[in-house]
């Protein structure tokens, strides 16, 4: 009993004194640009384009042993992956970010792309095995086929920490080890981060998704992952709630909900009439996030933020093919909500 007590004391010591350190930084960033940390998986997403029916060629008593092969009208390959997806969305808000993950054989394009980019990496690079990536296959019902391969994601624990100072971190969907080695990284080091959990739920025990929650300083999840983060944890929406500095919450056209403070503050989506592609929504939507952090926004100006990038995104195909000036996000979220957006 003693022993557990003297661990929730040690966590709340942390906590505060993250928050604290946090704090002290924002009263001082308009001297400086704060590095954030975003940690992850780097991918590759190939996505290909059948303009038949999958179902017009599955028979239904040979469901058990399938042997077929789909011939694809076209065939693009986008840069993607959580961390990459996330950092590129807080650069074009003139953020800093700093990825940490690894690639493959076949990554030296996508470590010249953040060069390109002026998008700093702490990346491990393995030649015996290739990038992560994805193949997506649609037909014209919209029905899709996927394949996954995690190639050098699932080394990611073996890059290093970044050097030199991170005000803010963010731990996005990637190998199991990685996941859990960030994540004590940042909370041995006192640095605020948010749990991104995603995919990640599915590697991860209920014991071990309690011990990061409780590590933590802000959660991040959608309507769909929250339920199987209580499903998995046993926990209620008010009790992760209160393990952590704010639980952030994503609905969709819905908009998002934050629990901070015991207070709930829901901030309505930003919609667009013209959108193509969610797939890369809610990473956009946490580069706004991280921005409005780092910059020590109020939770309705951050969530609204995030929201506007998400709104971008979903207007082009592939997750980092958007490219909104500064000028025309602040015109957006002045058009969404009726108030200037903060500078």
């Amino acid at each position: 009993m003693l022993r557990g007590l003297a661990r929730i004391s040690e966590i709340q010591y942390r906590r505060a004194f993250s928050r604290l350190c946090f704090l002290f930084e924002n009263l001082e960033i308009s001297r400086f640009i704060m590095r954030i940390m975003i940690s992850g998986s780097i991918a590759y997403d190939n996505i290909l384009s059948y303009g038949g029916r999958f179902s017009d060629h599955l028979v239904r008593e040979s469901l058990d042993h399938i042997n077929l092969t789909f011939v694809t009208d076209s065939m693009t390959r986008n840069y993607g992956g959580c961390a990459a997806n996330i950092a590129y969305a807080l650069k074009l808000l003139g953020g800093h970010p700093v990825v940490t993950g690894a690639v493959g054989t076949d990554g030296s394009d996508y470590l010249y792309r953040f060069e390109q980019l002026e998008i700093e990496t702490s990346v491990a690079k393995f030649n015996d095995v290739f990038t992560a990536q994805c193949f997506v296959t649609t037909d014209k019902t919209g029905s899709q086929l996927a394949t996954f391969n995690p190639g050098a994601m699932s080394r990611s624990h073996e890059a290093a920490f970044p050097e030199g100072e991170i005000g803010l971190a963010l731990v996005a969907p990637d190998g199991k080890e990685a996941v859990i080695q960030r994540m004590n990284e940042c909370f041995s080091r006192n640095i605020p981060v948010i749990f991104d959990i995603g995919q990640a739920i599915s590697i991860l025990s209920g014991d071990e998704i309690r011990e990061l929650i409780s590590k933590t300083t802000y959660l991040a999840a959608s309507a769909y992952e929250l339920e199987l983060i209580k499903r998995a944890t046993l926990l209620t929406t008010d009790e992760i709630a209160d393990l952590v500095k704010a639980l952030i919450v994503t609905y969709g056209e819905k908009g998002s909900t934050v629990w901070t403070e015991g207070k709930e503050i829901t901030v309505p989506a930003c919609r667009v009439p013209n959108a193509v592609d969610p797939v890369g929504a809610g990473d956009a939507y946490r580069g706004g996030l991280l921005y409005g952090l780092s910059k020590g926004w109020s939770w309705e100006q951050t969530l609204r933020l995030a929201s506007v990038m998400g709104s971008f995104k979903v207007e082009k195909t592939g997750a980092q093919n958007y490219a909104p000036t500064k000028e025309q996000i602040a015109d957006r979220y002045k058009a969404t909500y009726g108030e200037e957006m903060p500078a």
